[in-house]
């Protein structure tokens, strides 16, 4: 975690890491940090064979669960909402949301991470609402990925550049690098 933390806020001086900030950097340390040797934090824990079988099912759901861009059709504020995952172009989920929908709007835009579960599809972790701005900066983001990477013809092209980008995209949704100073000696 202290090597994770160190790699997202290498470059940067006076940041002051609030709780969206830590969330959003623990949620980009265990589902989406490669480790050395492969695998994700969250990935290897549902792994082991030591978990009971109910604790490696939450453990494998939380660690599928991955990165998305999210469309709101519709919600019942402190009940549920409609989500389209623009990603990877699915059908759209009802997901359990008793924080996050009492703000979605249909056809906001979210990145966050639905979970599959029981009873029902839930939010995992911290989502972040895209304005008109950030959403142009997520755009010019997963365009230079995904030319980069040769996706943009490629089905799930967008989640993978999604995935390819999470630091980025972590990096753009924390309040704390709004008003950072970026130094010029970046390692």
């Amino acid at each position: 975690m202290h090597d994770a933390l160190a790699e997202i806020t290498a470059g940067h001086h006076d940041l002051v890491l609030g709780g969206v900030d830590l969330q959003l950097i623990a949620t980009w340390m265990h589902n989406d940090r490669e480790l050395p040797g492969g695998g994700s934090a969250a990935w290897r824990y549902a792994q082991r064979e030591d978990l009971p079988a109910q604790e490696r099912d939450i453990a494998r759901r939380i660690a599928a669960a991955r990165l998305g861009l999210l469309r709101v059709v519709q919600a019942m504020p402190g009940r549920w909402i409609e989500l389209h995952d623009l990603a990877l172009d699915g059908p759209v989920v009802r997901a359990i949301s008793h924080d996050v929908s009492r703000f979605a709007r249909p056809h906001a835009l979210l990145v966050g991470r639905l979970m599959d579960g029981r009873p029902a599809p839930s939010l995992w972790g911290p989502v972040g609402f895209l304005t008109r701005q950030s959403a142009r900066e997520l755009r010019e983001l997963l365009d230079t990925y995904m030319h980069g990477l040769g996706l943009h013809d490629q089905a799930g092209g967008l989640a993978a550049a999604m995935h390819a980008a999470s630091r980025e995209i972590t990096v753009m949704l924390a309040p704390a690098w709004r008003h950072a100073k970026v130094s010029t000696k970046a390692a």
